[in-house]
């Protein structure tokens, strides 16, 4: 059997993990096209019978479970596979909507995009399991969730371990402390403005007196080589 879903566009915000689905050519839009395989996934899950189901016709999922799009059934096994792992929130909670023709829009309480994600691609392959007809192996899905868990907590783990790692160096002295007056002195620099031109000959001034060896018509004469040039700083 082809991939059930596509996932098109993921968007984690501060809050909410949203997906974007679109649901294969050949996979069954509703539950109630495939009674067995959503049989198996309530053989596997019997808990989603109890889940809220809020905007819909009835207040449990076990009520509409077998009559509703197939990605809501995906959208509350990713929330069943939340609330296993025990590090999700005491809520985990999502909505589907359907945005065009086979595809949808699922959004889940987001308490870790890794986890969300982990919980999401699982539910995937359980619902890809259960409505190619089931068979061996038959997921686990206890230790899908310890995994997601775990997953999450090594995680943690390696980011507090490269916390302490790097906090020593930042508590250090820094040597950039001497290039402080530097760093000013070139901001000061950019800022000034460009060199105007030279000042005019003071017609007072006495010219300075030239190498003997000149010849006395030079005299008079500026040597532009000894002459500073305005120097732009960048």
């Amino acid at each position: 059997m082809a991939q059930l879903f596509e996932i098109r566009k993921v968007t984690i915000g501060p809050r909410n993990f949203e997906v974007e689905v679109e649901a294969s050519p050949s996979a069954p839009l509703m539950t109630s096209e495939d009674p067995a395989g959503t049989e198996l996934v309530l053989d596997l899950m019997p808990e989603l019978r109890d889940h809220i189901c809020m905007g819909d016709a009835a207040p449990r999922f076990g009520e509409v479970v077998e009559q509703t799009e197939l990605a809501h059934l995906l959208e509350h096994v990713s929330v069943e596979l939340l609330a296993r792992t025990n590090v999700a929130g005491d809520i985990a909670s999502g909505q589907t909507v359907e945005t065009g023709e086979r595809h949808y829009r699922i959004t889940l309480a987001c308490p870790d995009d890794v986890l969300v994600a982990g919980a999401l691609s699982s539910a995937v392959w359980i619902l890809q399991w259960a409505y190619a007809g089931g068979g061996d192996p038959r997921p686990d899905v206890d230790a899908i969730a310890s995994g997601l868990a775990d997953l999450v907590s090594s995680l943690d783990d390696a980011e507090d371990a490269d916390a302490s790692t790097s906090a020593p160096e930042a508590e250090e002295p820094s040597s950039r402390e001497d290039d402080g007056p530097i760093a000013a002195s070139e901001a000061t620099s950019e800022a000034e403005p460009a060199p105007g031109p030279a000042p005019e000959e003071d017609p007072g001034a006495e010219p300075v007196p030239a190498a003997e060896s000149n010849q006395d018509e030079d005299r008079d004469r500026w040597d532009m080589d000894d002459v500073p040039r305005p120097h732009l700083v960048r």
